[in-house]
C-alpha cells in the first residue's frame, strides 16, 4: 500500500519542500494536460499544468502527489486529502479490487490506461473512503 496527498493546486510547492526535507527526488510528474481524454474534463485552461500524478520516494515508501482541481474527482477537504493506493499485480486483480470497492460505493474516475500505469481507477467506498487502484 502506498500514500497518496492530494493539495488545491500546490502540489509542486509541497513536492519541493519535501524534496528538500527527504533529500530525495519526484518522479513521473505528470499534468491533467497529458491526460487522455482532457476533452472530455471541461478542464479550465489554467488547470492543465497542474499536477495531476508525481511520485516521491520517502525511506521506500512511495509518496504521491496530486492537485485537485474543481470539478475532478471528489472535492478537496482537508480530512480527505488522503487516499489509500493499492499496486496490483494482474489486470483480473485490479478489476476484481475495483469492482469490490465500489460496491455501495462511488466511482470517482473509471479504470482505464494512464501515462503512469496500465490501468488506474479511483472508488470512494461506502465507508467514505478513497481508494486509487493502480496496475502498472
Amino acid at each position: 500500500m502506498d500514500i497518496y496527498l492530494n493539495f488545491k493546486n500546490e502540489s509542486r510547492e509541497a513536492i519541493a519542500f519535501y524534496e528538500k526535507v527527504f533529500q530525495t527526488e519526484a518522479s513521473g510528474i505528470t499534468t491533467y494536460g497529458e491526460m487522455p481524454g482532457i476533452e472530455q474534463m471541461n478542464l479550465p485552461e489554467e488547470a492543465k499544468n497542474l499536477i495531476t500524478n508525481a511520485r516521491l520516494n520517502i525511506y521506500d515508501t512511495l509518496v504521491m502527489f496530486a492537485d485537485t482541481p474543481e470539478g475532478i474527482g471528489p472535492e478537496l477537504v482537508v480530512g480527505n486529502n488522503v487516499s489509500l493506493v493499492i499496486q496490483t499485480r494482474n489486470e483480473e486483480e485490479t478489476k476484481r479490487l475495483f469492482e469490490s470497492l465500489a460496491e455501495g460505493g462511488k466511482i470517482e474516475m473509471p479504470l482505464d490506461a494512464v501515462p503512469w500505469a496500465q490501468l488506474y481507477g479511483m472508488v470512494t467506498d461506502r465507508f467514505g473512503i478513497n481508494w486509487q487502484i493502480n496496475q502498472e
